[in-house]
This record gives C-alpha cells, sequence and structure tokens, in this order.
C-alpha cells in the first residue's frame, strides 16, 4: 500500500496545505539513547538506526493507515488517518495497538542497541496541518496537538505509552485494553493541564525478585511446576520496582530483604504508587527463610501470600492463586 506522503509527494508544487482533523499523533522516544551514543562510532549509531527503523516500519506494515512521518535523532513521529476514508476504522485503537506491539518487542530494541536500552510512547487525538516546506521540500506536519502527544510521550514511564484521555474515549476496544490505567491530570510544559492514562504491558510470566541466584534457580523450577509459567528475575531492590511500575506479571516472587535492605517501604510505596496509576493490583508472594506471625501481620494488606524459603522445594508450601 502506498503510504500518504508517497502518494501526494508527485504533486508537491499543486500541493495546497490543509488541515486533517482528529488524527492520532504517536510520539516515540529511545530512553537512554544519548548515553548509548556516547559509548559508539558513527557507523555503529547509524547501522543500529536503521535496524531500528526497519524494526518500526516491519511493525507498522500489519495496520492500516499510518504514516511515518519522520525519524529525527531518536524521536519518531507517527501518524493514523491523514488519507482514512473507512468511517469504520479506528484510527486510536490502530495506534494503541501498534504501540503494544511495539513495547511487546522490547527484547529486540535491547539487542540493536544493549540492555538499558528502553523506549516511551505519547498517544494524542487532535487536529494538525499539512503541507510542503521549502528549500529543501519537505512534507511537514504543525500542530498543538504534536506537542501534546510530545509531553505525553517525555512524562511517561520507560516500556510504557501513555494517552490522552480523548485518545482513550475514542478507543473502541477498551475491554482489549485492561492494563490502561486511571486516568490522571498534569500541567504538562507548553500545553496546560492534560487528561491522560498510562498504558502497562503484561507479561503471562512470573517476576522473581532474589539476589541469591540459587534461590531463583529453584523458584523458576518450582512455580513453572506449580503455575505453568516461565520466569524472569531481577536481582537489587531498584530493578525490582522499576519492573513492576513498566509491566505486570501474572506473579511475583519477591525476597524480603535484598544485601541487608528490607523490601518494606519500598512495597509501600509501590502499592500507593499502584493503588494511584492502575486499575488492577499485582500479585505478590513474599519469600523469607524466617517468615513468623510479626512478618505476616506487617505485610497482610501489602501482599497476597508467602513462601518458606525453608521449605522452597515442597511444592504444598506454594500458595494457590
Amino acid at each position: 500500500m502506498v503510504n500518504y506522503i508517497d502518494a501526494i509527494h508527485i504533486k508537491t508544487d499543486g500541493y495546497t496545505p490543509e488541515i486533517h482533523e482528529d488524527v492520532c499523533i504517536c510520539m516515540i522516544d529511545i530512553v537512554n539513547f544519548s548515553i548509548w551514543c556516547g559509548k559508539r562510532t558513527p557507523a555503529e549509531i547509524f547501522k543500529a538506526m536503521t535496524e531500528y527503523n526497519i524494526f518500526l516500519s516491519n511493525i507498522m506494515e500489519k495496520y492500516r493507515y499510518l504514516t511515518k512521518i519522520e525519524l529525527v535523532g531518536d524521536s519518531v513521529l507517527i501518524v493514523s488517518s491523514l488519507d482514512a476514508k473507512d468511517p469504520s476504522f479506528s484510527r486510536t485503537d490502530a495506534v494503541v495497538e501498534m504501540s503494544r506491539d511495539i513495547l511487546n518487542n522490547l527484547d529486540t530494541i535491547k539487542e540493536i542497541f544493549e540492555e538499558n536500552v528502553s523506549l516511551r510512547i505519547g498517544i494524542h487525538v487532535g487536529d494538525i496541518y499539512s503541507g510542503f516546506i521549502q528549500n529543501p521540500t519537505k512534507f511537514q506536519i504543525f500542530g498543538n496537538s504534536i506537542n501534546i502527544a510530545s509531553r505525553l510521550e517525555s512524562s511517561t514511564l520507560p516500556g510504557t505509552y501513555s494517552l490522552s484521555e480523548k485518545s482513550y474515549m475514542l478507543l473502541n476496544n477498551k475491554s482489549s485494553n485492561k492494563e490502561i490505567g486511571k486516568k490522571k491530570r498534569s500541567v504538562m510544559k507548553g500545553v496546560g493541564l492534560i487528561e491522560f492514562r498510562t498504558g502497562f504491558m503484561h507479561r503471562k510470566k512470573v517476576l522473581i525478585a532474589d539476589d541469591d541466584e540459587n534461590c531463583v534457580t529453584v523458584f523458576k523450577k518450582m512455580v513453572q511446576i506449580k503455575y505453568n509459567l516461565e520466569s524472569t528475575a531481577v536481582s537489587t531492590i531498584t530493578d525490582t520496582f522499576q519492573t513492576m511500575k513498566q509491566n505486570t506479571y501474572e506473579i511475583c516472587v519477591l525476597d524480603i530483604h535484598f544485601i541487608d535492605s528490607c523490601v518494606l517501604e519500598f512495597l509501600r510505596e509501590f502499592r500507593d504508587w499502584e493503588s494511584m496509576y492502575r486499575n488492577h493490583r499485582q500479585k505478590i508472594l513474599l519469600t523469607s527463610s524466617d517468615i513468623d506471625e510479626t512478618i505476616l501481620k506487617t505485610y497482610s494488606n501489602l501482599i497476597e501470600g508467602c513462601i518458606d524459603k525453608t521449605k522452597i522445594y515442597n511444592i504444598e508450601y506454594y500458595p494457590d492463586l
């Protein structure tokens, strides 16, 4: 399918600038790109960015009426429905599904760049203006709606997407996007008060948060047997709660201590944050070698159950969920 820009490029001289009402705008940014660039040669940077551009283009091909306006530095601007005439087509659903498709493939992004590189995405529906500017001739779009999408992108968590409330209300498939969180309001630079929601990716896995490699190995085997789920592991408190804020998991198996640091305050902060931003509660199983009544009482409203590490090999001590 010929995209919108290619279709109109042959009539550049005769193209009249126009307004496009209620298009869906998507801004994508690479997190930690500048740090990554500082350690690479120009050849390495251009090779990676070419692979990244191909990655995005391959995903975009799955969805109708999407136009990549430009790739400038590490920012990508994609617009849905510059030319869509089909009244049954949902421009917002297409962009949200594309965004989820991209974020579900973050492993590919990390392979192209490195482990600490991620993506942020902002989505907004609004009016824009399109036309050609000269010297050199270039198709360009303008409008405050682009600024809103950009502010949403820059304010969201790595590995997530934020969409304006207007975009959310235009979604036909709200039921299939259960990981979209609660409505929030924020004053954003240059665009004022914006209502928005954050979309979190759901990993059908167990997150094992423990700095003991032996325990991680055992937990991976046991949760596979008990819950029939694959696992992924993190080994620091910071990575644990950053990962849980970016994603939701079937279960998180959380060790009570990380190198003499107790997780209690971090867990309380996470539950407070979760209650503000999400509609669903993350299931968390606390693990320790010295679980007693005091610990159970202290953590009772923060967790869904416990696993006694002294019985780590006994499947009967893993709670049913």
